[in-house]
This record gives C-alpha cells, sequence and structure tokens, in this order.
C-alpha cells in the first residue's frame, strides 16, 4: 500500500503547528512543553462553535491546518477519518456522574458530544462536506489500523483523504484506571498519486512480526503521539522504517521516503 504526504499539521503543547515546530523537530532547539493557544473553529455557525468541546478543539484545528493551503472545493471533497483512541473523556466522566445521580439530567449537549465521531460531524458540517466521514479507536493498534484504513479509502474517485489523529489528557475521574495522557494530535493529508505539494511517500507492508513501539519522549503514554518519530523524519527528510502493531499477532512496516523538493 503506498500513499503520498501532501500536508502535515501537528498540534501539541510545545509544539503547536507543523511549521513553528519545524526546529524542534530537527533536534535544532531542544523541546519545551507550552500550553496550546486558545483556538476557536471560525468555520462553524455560532451555534455549533459554542458546543464544541476541548477534545473536538483539537481534533478541528489540527484538521484546519492541514488543508489550510486547499481551497473550500478541494476541502469539500475529502473523505475525513478522525482517530481517537478514548474520545472525549471529559464529557464520558460528566454522564456517568449524571447518571448516578438521585434525579439523573444529562445534557443534551453532552449527549450529542459523546459520541465518538462527534469531531468528524462538526468537520463535515462546517466546511459544507458530503464524503465520508468515519471515526476509528483502535486501542494499542491504533497507528497501523488508523493509516490502513486512510489508505484504503484513496481511489481514483477520491483522490485525496484528510486524516486526524488525536488524544487528550485523560478526565481525571478516569485516570486513575488509565495511564496519563498529553495532548497531541497531527494531521495529514494524503494522495493516491505523487503531485508537486508531496512531501514525503509512505509505503505499507505486513508483517507477522511483533514489534514493540519505545514510549515517546514527552508524550509516553499517547498513542496518537506513536507517529511523531515519523513526523520527526519528514522534517529532517530523513527516509526510515518504522513499525507499529496492528493486533497481537501481526505488524505493520512503514516505509518513509521524503520528497526531493
Amino acid at each position: 500500500m503506498i500513499a503520498y504526504i501532501e500536508s502535515i499539521g501537528l498540534q501539541a503543547p510545545g509544539l503547536e503547528s507543523w511549521q513553528a515546530s519545524q526546529e524542534v523537530l530537527q533536534d535544532k532547539q531542544p523541546y519545551q512543553s507550552e500550553p496550546l493557544s486558545k483556538y476557536s473553529p471560525k468555520f462553524l455557525p455560532a451555534n455549533e462553535r459554542r458546543r464544541t468541546t476541548d477534545t473536538i478543539k483539537l481534533a478541528l484545528r489540527t484538521a484546519e491546518e492541514a488543508v489550510e493551503n486547499y481551497s473550500e472545493e478541494q476541502i469539500s471533497q475529502m473523505p475525513t477519518l478522525f482517530a481517537c483512541v478514548d474520545g472525549d473523556t471529559t464529557i464520558s466522566a460528566k454522564m456517568v456522574e449524571a447518571v448516578m445521580e438521585e434525579e439523573p439530567m444529562i445534557s443534551p449537549i453532552h449527549f450529542h458530544n459523546s459520541v465518538h465521531n462527534a469531531p468528524a460531524g462538526y468537520w463535515m458540517i462546517g466546511q459544507h462536506n458530503q464524503q465520508a466521514a468515519s471515526a476509528i479507536s483502535a486501542g494499542d493498534y491504533q497507528i497501523a489500523n488508523t493509516l490502513i484504513e486512510a489508505i484504503t479509502q484513496l481511489s481514483n474517485a477520491h483522490p485525496k483523504v484528510l486524516l486526524v489523529i488525536y488524544d487528550l489528557p485523560i478526565n481525571p475521574e478516569i485516570k486513575k484506571h488509565s495511564p496519563e495522557v498529553q495532548a497531541f494530535a497531527c494531521a495529514l493529508v494524503l494522495s493516491l498519486q505523487p503531485t508537486a505539494d508531496s512531501i514525503a511517500e509512505i509505503e505499507l507492508t505486513l508483517s507477522d512480526k511483533i514489534y514493540k513501539i519505545d514510549p515517546v519522549e514527552a508524550f509516553p503514554e499517547n498513542k496518537a503521539a506513536e507517529f511523531l518519530p515519523v513526523l520527526k523524519s519528514i522534517a529532517k527528510r530523513e527516509a526510515g522504517e518504522f513499525h507499529f502493531p496492528l493486533s497481537a499477532k501481526q505488524a505493520i512496516s512503514l516505509n518513509l521516503t521524503p520528497s526531493s523538493q
């Protein structure tokens, strides 16, 4: 399976935007965690904008960065895949607390935002996009399954796909049962064929060998951040081979070849 990366979005503490993070990604500057700036999805109608949560905003701002150089028509024609392991844990925690009350009262907005594909819904509404929109959660096998899902959506009819991978810190009510996670999100515009805008080629191959992923410094428990080493190689224009578990018995090998531009 081969695809071409045309554009990248990156949002994390200390890594706010792909372009602004180049010095850090290229190891020319040390990484320093800094809170993300405030963000409001201006492309959404006012009512929908007010309903967005921190999780939805992280996904949307990363997607918006990745497509900033595309026309409205191009954006509206891209199938989109949103990938998040835990979903909106803050909303989930609030709903659990609500149903435990003597008189359970759940906010309709909380219920609306609790579904795993809520960010995809907001994105497609705001971008007037009627193409396929998907959401995926695959736990420890997140990156491999997400990449395969995204690349298989590429076709002659849909030569570009927008992929958004993101995770936010676990809600305090939930994190005692799960590892602590730092916010991290990246987005890729993938293309079926190489173009003048291609940044890198990625080729996926299936392997029966099991690989252990080393924790990513600064984001050791964030599954979305497991893609960070690939982003660093792209920033450095270095070819490389990366391995991500697909299941308990299989993995994928990702061969990265940066473009010559």
